[in-house]
């Protein structure tokens, strides 16, 4: 896995051109994933972050017959049609699963990565963090028909169908771990099929407040990614208040 650091959008996407070159002079023509974190973390979805009340995968079905069941007329609207694409949206509704967000926008997850901009996490999170997925075509190698999301047999990219609107503006894919990988809490960065077609990306967060103007100017901030009322105020307030 390759480490760097950056500080502006100019070196950022040099570094993605760059990298894209070499895959292409390799043979390899898919796109790269992103994500953008604001705290260096290890890439572990949010089921594996929280500490279950019981067994995780049992905890897991319960979570998704719990999500279908409890209020089905604010689900239904979505039109889900099976257990991927419920997953998707209890992904993007804060449901702790075993997906992990990317995107095939690299200004998305640079933004993602430099929202927090109080100086009192400088020392405690000196920096941000964009993970760089130089992917292949096998690793989407996955029939979501034919496989449910608590039985895939190695970790994979997916591509979600586009029920919510968000997915579409933010170029959402995921990454799913297998059940054992879940159990044992490993890491996708260190997951061998993974490790080598990993960039991860420093950013110094002194750098944050530049590059948020300057995704702006791009036409990247809180309402084109959140196209909501939420996403509407939270960039009236960025755009007016210190």
């Amino acid at each position: 896995m390759k480490e760097v650091e950056l500080g502006n959008i100019e070196d950022y996407l040099k570094l993605i051109k760059k990298s894209k070159d070499e895959n292409l002079q390799k043979g390899n023509d898919q796109d790269f994933l992103f994500r953008g974190q604001m705290v260096d973390s290890p890439l572990l979805p949010k089921i594996c972050r929280l500490k279950a009340r019981g067994d995780l995968l049992e905890i897991e079905k319960q979570l998704l017959q719990e999500f279908k069941r409890t209020n089905p007329l604010l689900i239904d609207q979505q039109r889900p049609m099976d257990d991927w694409d419920y997953l998707t949206l209890g992904q993007h509704f804060g449901l702790p699963t075993r997906l992990l967000d990317w995107s095939n926008n690299a200004l998305t997850a640079l933004w993602f990565a430099t929202g927090d901009t109080n100086p009192d996490q400088m020392k405690v999170n000196p920096y941000s963090i964009v993970w760089i997925l130089m992917a292949c075509a096998n690793d989407f190698n996955l029939d979501l028909e034919k496989i449910h999301p608590f039985d895939v047999p190695e970790a994979k990219l997916i591509r979600p169908r586009i029920i919510k609107q968000r997915i579409n503006n933010q170029s959402g894919l995921f990454s799913v771990l297998t059940s054992e990988e879940i159990l044992e809490k490993r890491y996708l960065n260190e997951n061998d099929s993974y490790n080598k077609k990993l960039i991860k990306v420093k950013i110094p967060r002194e750098r944050f407040l530049e590059i948020r103007t300057d995704l702006n100017t791009l036409g990247v901030n809180a309402f084109t990614l959140f196209p909501e009322l939420e996403g509407l105020c939270t960039y009236l307030q960025w755009r007016y208040f210190e």
